[in-house]
């Protein structure tokens, strides 16, 4: 039941933010909570995970997340479009990474309070990935993106106990700081190639 008031959270995003986008006073608001929404998962739930599994390593690998995308840019001042997609596509998989440990907390075993948690923040997070991957690569790609973060949840909750049991908690840390740092670039700078906002 859990796993499908999720999928329901989760794709009402999309709906709830192409209605408030009509209105000029709600959007700028509705962008804002997006961006807060994306930056609450990072520090309450990512970054704090991998620091109680990596300790203090976890710190300079964020620095070295951050710092990422920078060195893709001068390295690819030519191909900024290419050195752009390998960051969204790191922080795809660290979506679909969460998604799978989301599945896992809806499990019945790990809590009733903590399952609807998890359904609740699925809604601002459909908004915001709808307001990330549709801009810059399509609605097709959106769908995409959303069918593969449903099938993630799906098989941490329908094989999170095989999941737990087979992971390597330190290595899974260092690869979220990582995410953590290159969300964290998107965070400050947007996806979207914006000349006003970030010079690539």
């Amino acid at each position: 039941m859990t796993f499908l008031l999720s999928t329901v959270a989760l794709l009402l995003g999309p709906i709830i933010y192409a209605a408030a986008r009509e209105s000029r006073l709600l959007r700028p608001a509705l962008n804002g909570l997006i961006l807060l929404t994306i930056a609450y998962i990072i520090g309450v739930h990512i970054i704090p995970e991998a620091w109680r599994h990596g300790g203090k390593l976890t710190l300079l690998v964020i620095v070295l997340g951050i710092a990422f995308p920078m060195i893709l840019e001068r390295m690819f001042r030519t191909a900024t479009d290419a050195a752009h997609l390998v960051i969204v596509g790191i922080a795809a998989i660290g979506l679909l990474v969460h998604a799978v440990v989301d599945g896992i907390a809806l499990l019945p075993g790990s809590g009733t309070g903590l399952a609807y948690a998890v359904v609740l923040h699925r809604l601002p997070v459909g908004m915001a990935l709808w307001w990330a991957v549709k801009p810059s690569f399509g609605q097709t790609a959106a769908l995409v993106v959303f069918a593969l973060v449903v099938a993630a949840t799906a098989s941490g909750y329908f094989v999170g106990e095989s999941l737990l049991a087979l992971a390597d908690f330190h290595m899974l840390a260092m690869f979220q700081a990582f995410v953590s740092g290159s969300l964290l670039h998107i965070v400050l700078f947007g996806v979207k190639h914006d000349t006003h906002q970030h010079h690539h």
